[in-house]
């Protein structure tokens, strides 16, 4: 097969989208080598897995590490998005330049030196989006990435995706895939924003159509565009030089979304609330945006927040179901059912790794 006894790089391979490619990996290609690059080892790592610590940013580590793995696939999900940038007071313009962009850069360049077969990029449909009120009703890779961008994250993600883009050639073939609102149980994101948001209390009419991801839907994409990047002969459909919308094509009413997750990880759902009008829904939250800002603290929500919300964002996936054959192997509704049960159980594991480590006698 394709990826079998392939000596794999996954870049962020801690976070949700490269635990989901390592987990596709070991179910359905066990001979991998796989090795990931992050920050800081799993709390609980596998036996299976190589694991390296490091920053995308430091040109030395990730020389060293590629000269050291000699990776012939790289999938390079590592990145700063808003919520964790905003947790780590790093979400200036210049710190999601330097991750998302210079980052990029730094890998891409000893991804070449180290004869990289396959480079796979984890993009964003964040590339396409000027401002966070924008609507995108079921665009596709023709619309043009804007030239003034409201979001210094969207910004990054898309030069960082022209320098992928630009890179490939037929030794060196890349691609980028541009996902929408990713969730799974590992999700640090956009799950638990939406689980904390107040259930009676709806800003706008929820009524916008939205697309959602779920992390191994997006996972098994990447797995085809490393396959179909490897083929030789090239195949007619290639994927070397050009991007992907991936979701899970199945658009939806915002609201309707919240009301599934809500009511796979909660115990009662009320069935009726308030709902604010936009034009209220944007004062109110301005006005707490502005309290925030006097005192000192960070706003739970934001105009920009609020926009990106209430917009229209849905997705044409054909040209990645035609070129890597891509069809969503989960659907929404069983996508978040499962992960209710894993976040459970993820939970519960870690409940009893504090348990074990309480109980253990301190070291003399």
């Amino acid at each position: 097969m394709a990826l079998d006894n392939k000596i794999v790089l996954i870049t962020g391979g801690c976070g949700q989208v490269g635990l989901a490619i390592t987990q596709h990996l070991q179910t359905h290609y066990p001979t991998t080598n796989i090795h990931i690059l992050d920050l800081s080892p799993p709390s609980i790592p596998s036996p299976s897995i190589t694991y390296h610590t490091g920053s995308i940013t430091d040109v030395s580590t990730i020389s060293t590490k590629f000269s050291n793995i000699r990776p012939e696939i790289v999938f390079h999900t590592a990145g700063l998005i808003p919520s964790i940038a905003a947790r780590l007071g790093l979400d200036t313009e210049k710190d999601f330049m330097n991750v998302n962009l210079e980052g990029t850069r730094i890998v891409l360049g000893e991804s070449r030196k180290a004869g990289v077969k396959a480079f796979v990029y984890t993009s964003s449909a964040d590339v396409v989006k000027g401002n966070s009120w924008q609507d995108l009703k079921g665009v596709d890779e023709e619309v043009p990435i804007p030239e003034i961008f409201d979001s210094s994250y969207g910004k990054s993600k898309a030069l960082a995706e022209i320098l992928v883009l630009s890179s490939s050639t037929p030794t060196f073939p890349t691609t980028a895939l541009r996902t929408h609102a990713v969730f799974s149980a590992n999700d640090t994101n956009l799950l638990p924003l939406m689980l904390a948001a107040p259930r009676n209390l709806h800003l706008g009419p929820g009524t916008n159509l939205y697309d959602f991801t779920y992390a191994p839907n997006l996972a098994h994409a990447h797995i085809l565009a490393a396959i179909n990047l490897l083929a030789t002969p090239a195949p007619t459909k290639s994927a070397a030089g050009k991007a992907f919308f991936v979701t899970n094509a199945e658009p939806m009413p915002f609201r309707v979304f919240l009301k599934m997750l809500w009511t796979e990880f909660d115990d009662k759902v009320p069935e009726k609330g308030i709902s604010v009008p936009v034009k209220v829904a944007v004062v109110m939250v301005w006005l707490s945006e502005k309290v925030a800002g006097w005192t000192g603290k960070k706003p739970v929500l934001t105009v920009k927040d609020l926009g990106d919300s209430l917009a229209e964002r849905w997705f044409d996936c054909k040209r990645a179901k035609e070129i890597l054959g891509y069809e969503p192997l989960v659907s929404i509704k069983d996508a978040l059912m499962k992960a209710a049960e894993e976040k459970r159980e993820l939970e519960k594991s870690a409940g009893e790794v504090q348990m074990t480590q309480g109980n253990t006698p301190p070291r003399t």
